[in-house]
């Protein structure tokens, strides 16, 4: 509407106008040709007046139409601007369009990707309460004995020492309470194991039943059970004991048979220092106090002190004879009338498991072990010829039989020594992946334990190493380098001799090789051999400096068969001697760095089997 009005107002101003006047002007002309006065006259003033005028009209047109053309101008400007900024517009859009075209797809990838990763994260929640749901399970497996379904002897050491240290910081008293069933033996023998498990099972219901649930039951091993009193004193502890002994001794068993128990009570603070091992040795001391007043009773610590000094004291003036004697031992084990000529044998000598012998014997011998012979070999026996001598003044070996009167012998029947446990296939497993960890790490150090394993063995037997301990010594010498995987190559595979810098380092593998072990249950029964391999009779060797026989047997028996396979195959700085070389050398370091009862088993081993057993070790 605007530039409507502009355009009239110029055409009127610049066309319509300047036309009137040049049409006046013609028709002036004309009249004047025609000799007729004009309409207006001819007035010239009126004549500039009127060119005048129309001159300012034609330049007020032409500001007009400047104007105008201006405004044509910035329109045309913006309107190009504009064309621009919308090509600018469209190409940004484009990118745009494509920049989100490209964002959608990453969106709907992202989309994916957290979709199977909420996916991955429900799977792993539910692997993860699996594992928690096995963990919990396999605790209370580890802490669980599989018969009773009470707490084990692992879980009861575990909470002894707690309360111990809460005794320690509050003084709160604990008591700890060992019972152990009497005459269960002939409930397996007569009657079964499964028998004897339902009667376990059975005990086990009643002291659960009977005690508080504060208080900790156990199964601490075979037919005895551990409960840890918490927060009671000694007379509280006495009169829960009580209680339970005539709990059992009045319960009637499916097998209908009676079971009593002996009780042996230690407490804190009335009995022992602060320590659990010196309170649980309390209680198995009045344990073994209650055994020998006549079983079926409880006895404190303080009961069984006066019974303990036995150790010490003189033999009674009336000492039984052998006939006695053997009746006495046919009221503990059943025996028959006349001894077999394998039956085992007691040897009295210096410290030993004096409960476990005790018991086997009525209770009136001291410081004992348990070592199983027959009577040649107790004949032969360098420790029971001591004995002997010590019963013949003449110095004479005498019948086992003699030696009843000085109470320096009990007989016990021989039991067949039960095989040892195989390992299981996650152990075997486990000790394969070590041997072939040490073979990987040193191919020769390997090897080289493999040949020790033979040779040990062969000897641990000939010692006479019971059966059951073998698997440790097989084990503790496959194993004895294995701490070595930690030294760096350049000390183990060092061709020529180590500087004292290097020999520190070389000899902390035995420290080594214990951790890696000593947490596998079924190689604990190795870890002294791998310890103490390089310890040496006369205290000279290495870690601890051990000294004669404060050396693990296996071990002592590992530097025997070591030495002798380091002497009789070739290595790459020392060729091989014969096999007669060796076992000459080997006596010679008798007393030094080997045990001499060792080497007095290797000397005696023949020729022909050394032979033999090399042989097999370098084949």
């Amino acid at each position: 509407m605007w530039f409507g009005r502009r355009i009239s107002l110029v055409m009127m101003l610049t066309v319509l106008v300047p036309l009137l006047i040049l049409a006046y002007g013609l028709y002036e002309r004309v009249t004047t040709w025609l000799g007729t006065d004009p309409l207006l006259g001819r007035d010239p003033l009126w004549t500039h007046a009127l060119l005048g005028f129309t001159g300012l009209l034609m330049a007020a047109g032409g500001l007009v139409v400047r104007d105008l053309a201006s405004t044509v101008r910035r329109t045309a400007e913006t309107v190009a601007a504009t064309s621009k900024i919308e090509a600018s517009v469209v190409a940004k859009t484009d990118q745009i369009g494509a920049l989100m075209g490209s964002f959608s797809r990453m969106l709907e990838t992202i989309e994916v990707q957290a979709g199977e990763i909420n996916q991955f994260a429900t799977r792993l929640d539910v692997a993860y309460k699996e594992l928690e749901s096995t963990n919990a399970r396999l605790k209370e497996v580890s802490f669980k004995d599989e018969v009773t379904r009470l707490y084990n002897r692992r879980f009861f050491s575990i909470r002894l020492e707690e309360e111990v240290s809460r005794y320690r910081r509050f003084n709160h008293p604990v008591s700890v309470v060992l019972l152990d069933l009497d005459g269960f033996k002939d409930v397996n023998d007569e009657l079964g194991h499964v028998v004897g498990d339902e009667t376990l099972r059975g005990v086990a219901e009643l002291l659960l039943k009977h005690s508080r649930g504060i208080n900790v039951v156990c199964r601490y091993g075979g037919d005895e059970f551990a409960i840890l009193l918490v927060e009671t004193p000694k007379a509280g502890a006495q009169i829960y004991a009580d209680r339970i002994r005539h709990v059992l001794a009045s319960h009637e068993f499916p097998h209908g048979r009676r079971v009593s128990a002996s009780f042996g009570i230690a407490c804190l603070p009335e009995d022992v220092a602060a320590a659990a091992e010196d309170l649980i040795r309390a209680a198995d001391e009045a344990l073994y106090a209650a055994k020998r007043g006549g079983k079926n009773r409880v006895s404190t610590h303080d009961e069984s002190e006066g019974s303990l000094s036995m150790r010490s004291a003189p033999a009674a003036a009336a000492l039984p004879g052998p006939g006695e004697g053997l009746g006495r031992l046919e009221r503990l084990v059943g025996a028959s009338d006349t001894v077999p000529a394998d039956a085992g044998v007691l040897v009295l000598k210096r410290e030993g498991d004096v409960r476990t012998a005790l018991e086997g014997l009525d209770g009136d011998a001291y410081d004992l072990i348990m070592r199983p012979a027959s009577y040649s070999a107790l004949v032969s026996s360098p420790d029971a010829g001591v004995f002997a001598r010590t019963a013949a003044p003449n110095g004479a070996v005498a019948d086992p039989a003699s030696l009843w009167p000085g109470g320096d012998v009990r007989l016990l029947p021989a039991a067949s020594p039960s095989p040892p446990p195989a390992l299981s296939p996650a152990d075997a497993l486990a000790l394969a992946a070590l041997r072939d960890m040490l073979q990987a790490r040193d191919p020769g150090t390997g090897a080289h334990s493999e040949r020790v394993r033979i040779y040990a063995l062969a000897l641990a037997e000939a010692h006479g190493v019971p059966k059951s301990q073998l698997p440790d010594v097989e084990h503790g010498v496959m194993l004895h380098d294995i701490g070595k995987i930690a030294v760096p190559d350049g000390i183990l595979l060092k061709p020529g001799p180590l500087s004292p810098d290097e020999w520190k380092i070389m000899r902390t593998h035995p420290a080594v090789g214990r951790r890696l072990i000593e947490h596998m249950p079924f190689l604990r029964g190795a870890v002294p051999v791998v310890y103490h391999h390089h310890e040496r009779w006369d205290g000279t060797g290495y870690p601890d400096g051990l000294r004669g026989e404060d050396i693990p047997l296996g071990a002592r028996i590992f530097a025997v068969a070591d030495a002798f396979d380091a002497m009789t195959y070739d290595r790459p700085y020392s060729r091989a001697i014969p096999v007669a070389s060796a076992r000459a050398e080997i006596e010679r370091c008798a007393g030094t760095h080997f045990d001499p009862s060792v080497v007095a088993t290797f000397l005696a081993l023949p020729l022909e089997c050394l032979e033999e057993l090399r042989g097999q070790a370098i084949s």
